[in-house]
């Protein structure tokens, strides 16, 4: 049975090199991608005047495979240390995931 999965932290901007620090503190994560992403929904209380009138609030996203037991461990991790930041987490399961230049060198 495949134990991958996909864990994306998506984060205020403002959070942005707190949050590349600690990723890249963390053992279970091998490396992760950063995207600049734009929050739509009803949480008004966290968003900007700005983001209030426009609609939509600026982001980043974080996206990491690795197994379930260490994208938990990471989840636990991060409700811990990051507790009081709005972060959305969504985690989902891989079928497979890797990277062609390291299995070209097999």
């Amino acid at each position: 049975m495949n134990n991958l999965c996909m864990l994306s932290i998506n984060i205020p901007i403002e959070v942005e090199d707190s949050m590349i620090d600690w990723l890249l503190e963390q053992e279970e994560v091998e490396g992760f991608n950063s995207i600049k992403i734009h929050g739509h929904g009803t949480h008004e209380i966290h968003m900007a005047l700005f983001e209030k009138v426009t609609g939509k609030s600026q982001r980043i996203m974080y996206q990491t495979h690795l197994s379930k037991e260490n994208a938990q461990s990471i989840l636990s991790k991060l409700k811990r240390d990051f507790a009081k930041n709005d972060i959305h987490y969504m985690v989902f399961p891989l079928l497979e995931a890797g990277n062609l230049m390291f299995l070209n060198k097999r």
